[in-house]
């Protein structure tokens, strides 16, 4: 096994089709080509405006979404041919964080029990006494304190409940979480704390993450590489240190500059509607944009090793 990455996502493409009420039909191409890998105990974080396409992929990664085209192999095996019975073996190996911590647990059910569930329902081949010292662990790892497990989720604050999602997500002993918007319901205190913990749980369970976020803070806290997407393209791909630092695609500059609140530098022209036709998918908005950028843009290396860029003037 440890001959493969965690995650290897090859050319995966997924597109809808929209059936408007006048009867016209239009193709969307929420992700399109999107090829990455994810290392052991490693985060790779993925960002972009809404609509840039991170959520279909993660969605794509979870099954939860068949793609239209391209392979989602995880630990050396594609789960994309796999029927329901031959993936059960393989569903604990990735789970997944929810934005909203209050819509993903059951208000019926204790804290205790639902991070539970997974457990009962994944990890057959632990005893009733094995999982009940898993669930203990996990739970006190996150730092959720014991007189809260047997409370329902409406007693707990949202840090409270995301600490206990986190929890329910390590519980089966996954290689790799999926974290979509881990933090963006939560106030900026506790915000640092969850990034601070997530670090922690990574190097306690040797657990890889996939970082799914438009706050860019959050992800150049605790990701290794860095994914942007614009519109279903990944555009720029490199390390926390490349892309943070010297950023090469226009669009990566500008979402840099907004998360700095930098209004004398880089900044596109207003989001539209649709992307063109042909050519790069920015150049509607794109203030560098020339008539070379209206032929199809490829993902090639630029500069530094490992850099892959989406622009021609980048390279």
């Amino acid at each position: 096994m440890d001959d493969f990455p965690i995650l290897e996502v090859r050319n995966l493409s997924k597109t809808y089709r929209v059936r408007h009420s006048i009867g016209r039909v239009e193709t969307v191409r929420a992700a399109q080509d999107v090829s990455f890998v994810v290392e052991r105990g490693r985060t790779l974080g993925i960002v972009g405006e809404s609509g840039s396409g991170k959520s279909t992929v993660a969605r794509c990664l979870l099954g939860l979404t068949p793609p239209t085209a391209g392979e989602v192999v995880l630990e050396g095996v594609q789960l994309g041919g796999l029927k329901v019975r031959k993936m059960r073996p393989h569903r604990r190996l990735i789970q997944m964080v929810f934005q909203m911590p209050q819509a993903s647990f059951d208000p019926t059910r204790t804290v205790s029990s639902s991070v539970a569930q997974p457990l009962r329902r994944l990890r057959a081949d632990m005893s009733r006494t094995q999982q009940g010292e898993r669930l203990r662990h996990v739970l006190t790892s996150v730092n959720l304190g014991e007189e809260l497990w047997d409370r329902k989720p409406r007693a707990l604050s949202g840090g409270q409940l995301q600490r206990a999602a986190i929890a329910r997500a390590l519980a089966p002993d996954p290689d790799l979480v999926v974290l979509d918007e881990p933090t963006s319901s939560l106030d900026l205190s506790v915000r640092g704390e969850i990034l601070s913990l997530l670090q922690q749980l990574q190097e306690e369970f040797n657990v890889a993450f996939v970082f799914i976020s438009h706050d860019l803070e959050a992800v150049r806290v605790c990701a290794d590489e860095i994914v942007v997407m614009y519109l279903g393209q990944i555009v720029e791909r490199g390390t926390v240190e490349q892309v943070f630092e010297s950023p090469a695609h226009p669009y990566t500059q500008a979402l840099i500059a907004a998360s700095r609140f930098a209004t004398d530098e880089f900044a596109l022209g207003p989001k539209g509607e649709t992307d063109p036709v042909s050519g790069c998918r920015l150049m509607p908005r794109c203030p560098l944009a020339e008539s070379s950028c209206s032929t199809e843009q490829e993902l090639v290396p630029s500069g530094t090793e490992g850099r892959m860029v989406r622009c021609w003037k980048a390279v």
